[in-house]
């Protein structure tokens, strides 16, 4: 007998899941490279996880760490593509990455189609509660930010059926 189960999963997905990684020993042209680095970075993003209350200690500064360096390789990627070499590239880069908030991140993410708020940044620390919901832009580009009581992952309003196929005899 078949029972069909729903699930539910959250509308955002990990960074893989919309930019997979490239396979074992592919080089994969900047043009496929750099979306996915700036997912992987959005991906890296401490901003929404429960990193500060990790622990040890040293496992949230390893995520900052990761974070930072994934926000540098993205930016160094985006400069080699657009054609800048050496240290041309490198100042672009290095300026922007510099920038704490990572909004250069979102700008140029977005300059690649990489859908910033449809990425989950990856687990680090409980899940957070409360979390967030982003109206819609208005005329300047702002969205409000409201903040719901409990976690993403039990928010209907953040999360979506999944049917899954339950063998029972």
């Amino acid at each position: 007998m078949s029972d069909i189960l729903t699930e539910r999963r959250t509308k955002r997905r990990y960074a893989h899941e919309l930019y997979p990684h490239a396979g074992e020993d592919e080089t994969r042209p900047l043009a496929v490279e750099v979306p996915y680095l700036y997912a992987r970075a959005i991906g890296l993003e401490i901003h929404g996880t429960g990193w500060s209350t990790v622990v040890p200690r040293s496992a949230g500064g390893d995520r900052v760490v990761q974070m930072i360096a994934a926000r540098q390789i993205a930016l160094l990627a985006d400069a080699i593509h657009q054609g800048m070499v050496g240290d041309e590239a490198w100042k672009w880069a290095d300026e922007r990455a510099a920038e704490e908030s990572g909004e250069w991140i979102g700008e140029r993410s977005e300059v690649y189609g990489v859908p910033y708020d449809e990425i989950k940044p990856y687990p680090c620390g409980p899940e957070r509660d409360p979390h967030e919901h982003l109206g819609p832009p208005d005329r300047r580009g702002f969205r409000v930010v409201t903040r719901i009581p409990g976690v993403e992952s039990a928010c209907l309003e953040c999360t979506e059926p999944i049917e899954t196929n339950n063998e029972t005899s």
